[in-house]
């Protein structure tokens, strides 16, 4: 009876033509619209709201799937949004939930310099941040120029203490003043900075912080004019960057100037070769001679996907089949959205998403940033005003019969073989 049973199962698999397993297909489902210029989105862990960052100075809520009219901070007042100024940055202490701080990056519109402040929520309106618990943090003085500001921070995966802050070059071509490769200056680099405590507890409007081990001038002591806060340098406009939820590998995309752009991995002391290098190509040749030059892991030129690279995330969703682990990127000039995955030292797996993501009815380019939400899924920010959800389109009905039929052949193959082996059938 056994016997019998197996050969039904054969037919059924026989008549059924079967090919490789196909990765699901994506697109973009719109979950925001109407929107002020949003340049980021991001959630505290543990909650289901999403947070959009718009660059004249408001940060939104998307909750139950509205936008709430009434924003969470309005820094409208306080901030420069001239070409690449604004408010950039956003990030939630991994402890929001119970001390309801977190954190923001923007230029501020009487000095023109970067600030990162910090705030907690409203005891009494969740959805509201307490604008009289603002505390500025550190401030990074900027030249005159409006362009590479990054603005980018975050938290690392296991270092609950340390925020991560991506700073630009300030600004103009060719980093006039090679700020970048100097260590003296806090501009063209990645600084960490612990912000457990509050360093400075008898003022009320500061809020400080302390250097943690093992950034640049803690590994290199031979570095000794080092500013004590760089973890890595050489940097041209690293604007938006992540880390990989899992692994906590650090991904850093680096807008370039002339033909390359970049995505490098993060490590304490790196230098990426900014201004000398532009990818791997030598951008200043008479510039001297790197020792520690790091090279990115991956780069394309202005011939392929267009001028502006646009950082996001490694997927670590449950929703998409297929996907974990896969890093997806996109490209502002030439409204591209592209992926990959980085597995040891090697890139794999580069697919251009464009068709699947953007669409005239949809998201149809501009694109900003990335954002995570405290599920794993993905989002496109769009300058033109739009958030969308990274999604898989789902099965054919035709499709999920026949896999459902397939289930219930199998299921019953082998119930009566167990009846079989049971001497009953």
């Amino acid at each position: 009876m056994i016997k019998r049973f197996s050969i039904l199962l054969a037919g059924v698999l026989a008549a059924t033509t079967w090919t490789a397993p196909v990765l699901a297909q994506l697109q973009t489902r719109i979950v925001a619209t109407g929107l002020d210029r949003p340049l980021f989105a991001t959630a505290p862990a543990g909650d289901s709201r999403l947070f959009i960052v718009e660059q004249g100075g408001l940060i939104k809520v998307l909750q139950n799937g509205a936008v709430l009219p009434t924003p969470f901070l309005d820094l409208s007042g306080s901030v420069d949004t001239t070409s690449e100024r604004g408010l950039l940055g956003l990030a939630f202490d991994p402890g929001f939930a119970t001390n309801r701080r977190f954190y923001v990056d923007y230029i501020d519109k009487s000095t023109l310099d970067t600030v990162i402040a910090t705030y907690q929520v409203s005891t009494a309106q969740p959805n509201v941040a307490d604008a009289a618990t603002r505390q500025s943090v550190l401030t990074v003085a900027q030249p005159e120029f409006a362009n590479h500001k990054a603005g980018w921070i975050g938290f690392r995966p296991g270092e609950a203490s340390n925020l991560y802050i991506a700073t630009g070059d300030g600004g103009s071509r060719d980093d006039p003043q090679n700020r970048a490769q100097n260590l003296s200056d806090n501009l063209g680099k990645i600084l960490r900075v612990d912000v457990s405590a509050d360093r400075s507890p008898g003022d009320p409007s500061h809020y400080g912080y302390a250097i943690p081990a093992g950034n640049l001038a803690d590994t290199n002591p031979s570095l000794g004019d080092a500013n004590p806060e760089i973890y890595a340098y050489g940097l041209r406009n690293p604007y938006r960057n992540s880390f990989d939820q899992e692994t906590g590998t650090f991904y850093i995309a680096d807008v370039g100037q002339n033909s390359r752009e970049e995505i490098n991995i993060g490590s304490a002391g790196a230098n990426y070769g900014w201004r000398k290098f532009e990818g791997t190509d030598l951008n200043f040749p008479d510039d001297p001679e790197l020792t520690n030059h790091t090279p990115p892991i991956f780069e394309y030129d202005h011939t392929y996907a267009g001028a502006s690279g646009i950082g996001g995330y490694v997927y670590r969703g449950s929703a998409i089949d297929g996907l974990d682990g896969t890093y997806f990127f996109a490209d502002f000039v030439n409204d591209k959205v592209m992926s990959f995955r980085f597995i040891g030292s090697s890139v794999t797996e580069l697919t251009d998403r464009t068709d699947e993501l953007l669409s005239p009815s949809g998201i149809s380019g501009g694109i900003t940033s990335f954002g995570e939400d405290s599920a794993g899924n993905l989002y496109l920010v769009s300058i033109d005003g739009q958030v969308g959800m990274i999604a898989a389109i789902p099965e054919p009905e035709g499709w999920a019969m026949m896999v459902a039929g397939l289930a219930f052949v199998t299921l019953w193959v082998r119930r009566r073989e167990k009846v079989a082996l049971a001497g009953v059938g």
